[in-house]
Parts: C-alpha cells; sequence; structure tokens
C-alpha cells in the first residue's frame, strides 16, 4: 500500500500517506465536476431554450412529450464519487470507499486473528436518471493485464508527471491488455469496467428498473475481494 485518500483525517497505524495522488486526483475530480456541472447547466439552458422556441410557434405537445417531466434548469444529472483505497482494513483488505464515509471514521486496521469492520460503500441511485460515476482508484499496484470489449463507454484519466492522459472507450471496443489494479463490475447489468491503478475512471450509466445491484471487483486483489463493505457492495435504485 502506498496511497490513501488526502481526505482522510484519522490514518490508522501503519498507513503512510502519499501527497502526489491525494493532491493530484482531489483536483483532478474536483475539475472533473466543475466540468459535469458545466455540461448540465447548458443541456438545462439548450432545454429551456428549445421548449420556448416550441411554444412561440405554437408547436402541438404530445402525449409522448407531456409524459416526460423533464426541469428546464437543469438537466438531471448525478454524479457519484467512489475511491478505490488499498489495505482499507488491513493488509489486503483493499475496499471501495464513499469519500465522504472516510472523513475521519478510518476502521481500525485488521488482523489475522479478527477481520477488520468494514465500511458502508452503499450507493442510493434514483430510478431513471442518468448517472455519472467518478472511480478514483489510488491503488498503485498492477494485479491484472485486462482484455476484452468495453461494456459500457467509460474514460480513464491519469495525470503523470509529463502531463495528463485522457484514454476514451466506446461501449463495444476492444481493449487490448490493459494493467489494472481493481474492476468496477455489476455482473446483472453486464457491467465491467477496468480501473488501472493509479487513476480516475469515469461512466454514466442510467438505472431503469428499480432493485438492489450488488457491485463488486472481479479481479484476484486480496481478502477485500468478496465482502461486502470492502470490494463488494450494493447499488440501490429507486
Amino acid at each position: 500500500m502506498e496511497n490513501v485518500p488526502s481526505h482522510i483525517s484519522e490514518i490508522p497505524a501503519g498507513f503512510t500517506l502519499s501527497c502526489r495522488s491525494g493532491r493530484r486526483y482531489s483536483g483532478l475530480r474536483n475539475s472533473l465536476e466543475a466540468v459535469l456541472f458545466i455540461g448540465i447547466l447548458l443541456m438545462g439552458l439548450t432545454a429551456g431554450w428549445i421548449g420556448g422556441s416550441m411554444n412561440s410557434f405554437g408547436t402541438r405537445t404530445t402525449s409522448q412529450t407531456t409524459s416526460v417531466s423533464l426541469p428546464v434548469e437543469f438537466a438531471p444529472v448525478k454524479v457519484v464519487n467512489l475511491d478505490i483505497v488499498p489495505d482499507w482494513g488491513g493488509g489486503g483488505y483493499d475496499a471501495f470507499i464513499i469519500p465522504s464515509y472516510a472523513n475521519g471514521t478510518a476502521p481500525p486496521r485488521g488482523t489475522n486473528a479478527s477481520g477488520p469492520e468494514p465500511s458502508n460503500n452503499n450507493l442510493t441511485i434514483p430510478l431513471g436518471v442518468p448517472v455519472t460515476f467518478v472511480i478514483t482508484n489510488l491503488d498503485t499496484a498492477v494485479l491484472e493485464n485486462y482484455a476484452g470489449n468495453a461494456s459500457v463507454e467509460f474514460t480513464i484519466y491519469n495525470n503523470t508527471d509529463s502531463g495528463q492522459v485522457v484514454s476514451h472507450y466506446s461501449q463495444g471496443q476492444a481493449i487490448s491488455p490493459l494493467q489494472i489494479s481493481h474492476t468496477f463490475s455489476v455482473p446483472s447489468l453486464n457491467i465491467d469496467i477496468p480501473i488501472p491503478p493509479d487513476t480516475i475512471v469515469t461512466f454514466t450509466y442510467t438505472f431503469i428498473v428499480p432493485g438492489v445491484y450488488e457491485y463488486m471487483c472481479e479481479t484476484p486483489c486480496g481478502p477485500g475481494m468478496g465482502l461486502v463493505g470492502y470490494m463488494n457492495g450494493y447499488v440501490i435504485v429507486g
């Protein structure tokens, strides 16, 4: 383990803090959120202009359009932040962590005699609303070479010493062997997002069926794999 989030104010014994990832990815995530906000604002303004133009020309509204309730001010987009923290609960107990949970509430390190206490990493998502996931991976380990086709459209942001590198994959696009440390996978929805070490990965998805969906990492990554509150959690849609 090399890096932990900069927003953890209470670090358990044995952790070492690397300012490199914490500082640069905090700024990058803020920048991404600003871009998303501007995009939402522009879409909202465009929707308002189109709506005003249609009304001014006396365009007849059909029952199909009236059944869709869209706010004029903002397009309905939700942003969900999720961190991947290596050794969160002790050696090998990597975890998906909601950033707000990590603020001063770091659990004690686990031991071989007793398992560490899991965090609450369940995500509550509105139904029928585009949700943009911003996943910050603080793990620097390379655990697998990933190859396949992109299950959904996603983007990888990597801030290197020589500048930012952005890699975008369209749905169905072939992914050549890619070094990763984890995945964000929802098997019941065929979502499988590869996450390289020390990067931020974003993708947008609209849940159209209410229910509870388990998300997980499918890359072998230690004893935290398969544990709810670590590398497993639930998306609650409704």
